[in-house]
């Protein structure tokens, strides 16, 4: 049976309403892109090579793209932010810099998620291989493409095999890390950053373990 995609064009838009009727938070940036007809999905798709998901195809559908930064208002007084801490104390909401963004999600239009030329900033060893593989520079950047890129020091990408099967994956330390992080599914992804707010490290505790990428995880919507 074939599930209904959930309308995330408009839980995005909560999220950014809720995050700005909130005092103690400052939303800097909030930007839904248009969304994508079939017909233009199926163009790059075609133009490209690539195979996207049922929810890729449907996410692109409501939205092409996705930016949302936020964090705790830096006008708040001490006594304040530590009262904020002691009642959430697992949220790094913190730092709004664009490299360490404590709370931001950039999913990236799709063209760019399937043309664009990374090489500058990704790391990658070829004899390192990946997940067990060994592939060349332009096999890696062909197979790893971006995703989510929401923030210089982490991000998410979409692993493919042979142009097609993509499974979310977290980057982390300045895009270096790329084999310590669970696999997971776009709407599971879409999911978690919806609950978490966007908070990065949140992704972090979630995907993040040492050789963890034969494990597959799903997350639920609330």
């Amino acid at each position: 049976m074939t599930q209904t995609f959930p309308d995330y064009r408009q839980a995005f838009a909560d999220l950014a309403a809720e995050l700005r009727a909130h005092p103690q938070f400052t939303v800097e940036r909030f930007e839904l892109g248009e969304a994508l007809s079939e017909a233009d999905i199926r163009g790059l798709e075609a133009e490209t090579g690539y195979e996207l998901t049922d929810d890729l195809r449907a996410f692109y559908g409501q939205m092409n793209g996705l930016r949302l930064k936020w964090f705790l208002n830096p006008e708040l007084t001490e006594e304040e932010r530590q009262a904020f801490f002691l009642e959430f104390p697992d949220m790094d909401v913190e730092n709004s810099s664009d490299e360490y963004a404590s709370a931001a999600i950039h999913i990236l239009p799709l063209k760019e998620v399937l043309t664009r030329d990374w090489a500058d900033e990704i790391y990658y060893e070829p004899e390192m291989g990946f997940h067990g593989q060994a592939l060349s520079v332009e096999e890696f950047h062909q197979s790893m493409r971006p995703f989510d890129m929401f923030s210089d020091y982490r991000a998410c990408i979409l692993a493919f095999t042979q142009k097609k099967d993509p499974t979310v994956f977290l980057l982390d330390d300045h895009h270096g890390v790329w084999d310590e992080s669970k696999g997971t599914d776009v709407r599971s992804y879409l999911n978690f950053i919806l609950a978490t707010k966007g908070q990065s490290d949140a992704r972090k505790r979630w995907l993040s373990e040492y050789q963890g990428y034969t494990q597959r995880v799903s997350f639920e919507a609330p």
